[in-house]
């Protein structure tokens, strides 16, 4: 058994300089399309079509508080993004605003309103949710995703087949959802990936609807953002002290408990385990 500290839902973005910008994009991680390109495996791309598959850069978007952005290498590149999302996002009823280019840092951005003050939240899917090589299998899982976000009452405004060189083969949702001031938060379509199996027992008690589980160690999931922390320990009383030390410091920290699993281990020193669930 494997014991690690959450891992977030990672998005992409590089760091900003301009504390004006930094307001308007969500407080998630990023990374820029540079850093992407070193995490390139050696997989075949599925087979783009042309009227629901991005292939190039720069038309993957990102989704911030009041922004849509993604990069561009020209002035050109940026132009070809606007005209080819403003009519989509204009025919869901979303407004665009003055857009602009930074040719420093690479980024552009769409300024943006959606209706009933809600915001726009992109997800884009990790690779072990559907099956390598396999355009069908992708795409089923797509027509998942929206499917569950439309049950939940997310509206989906585009949903596009990623097919780059820097990413595996993928999909990219973009959808209507209700803005928190914290956005883990927000109602929204995440995936949990702890590094050590899930416990969905626990999970069905919290309040997240269970959309897929493509791993024993991977959850598909709409809800607030989900955590889980796991620790071991030589006996039960130093397990028990951990634990409320680790509650402690949770709940100091903004996090509300779900539940644990205390689990025996087969190690001749570290005999028993506990994985914590909570929401960030």
């Amino acid at each position: 058994m494997k014991f690690s500290a959450t891992l977030l839902i990672v998005c992409f973005l590089p760091i900003l300089s301009n504390a004006q910008t930094l307001e308007t994009l969500p407080t998630f991680g990023y990374a820029g399309l540079t850093q992407l390109r070193q995490t390139k495996a050696d997989l075949p791309p599925v087979a783009a079509r042309a009227a629901d598959a991005i292939t190039r850069d720069n038309l993957l978007l990102q989704a911030g508080k009041a922004v849509l952005f993604g990069y561009a290498k020209t002035d050109a590149e940026f132009h070809e993004a606007l005209a080819y999302w403003t009519p989509v996002l204009s025919a869901a009823g979303i407004s665009v605003g003055a857009a602009s280019f930074n040719t420093e840092t690479g980024m552009y951005q769409i300024p943006y309103a959606a209706p009933g003050g809600k915001v726009v939240r992109a997800f884009l899917a990790e690779a072990r949710q559907f099956p390598p090589k396999d355009e069908a299998g992708l795409r089923a899982n797509m027509a998942l995703a929206q499917d569950a976000l439309a049950k939940a009452g997310l509206t989906v405004v585009a949903a596009r087949v990623v097919n780059l060189d820097v990413l595996l083969p993928t999909y990219s949702l973009l959808y209507l959802a209700k803005a928190d001031e914290v956005p883990e938060h927000e109602r929204l379509l995440r995936v949990l990936k702890p590094g050590d199996d899930i416990d969905l027992d626990i999970i069905k008690t919290a309040a997240v609807t269970i959309v897929q589980t493509p791993e024993t160690w991977m959850l598909v999931y709409i809800g607030p953002e989900l955590g889980m922390v796991g620790m071991a320990a030589h006996d039960q009383d130093e397990l028990d002290k951990k634990i409320q030390k680790r509650k402690d410091f949770l709940l100091q920290e903004g996090k509300v408990l779900i539940g644990q699993k205390i689990v025996p281990l087969d190690d001749p020193e570290w005999k028993l385990a506990v994985n914590l669930y909570f929401y960030q």
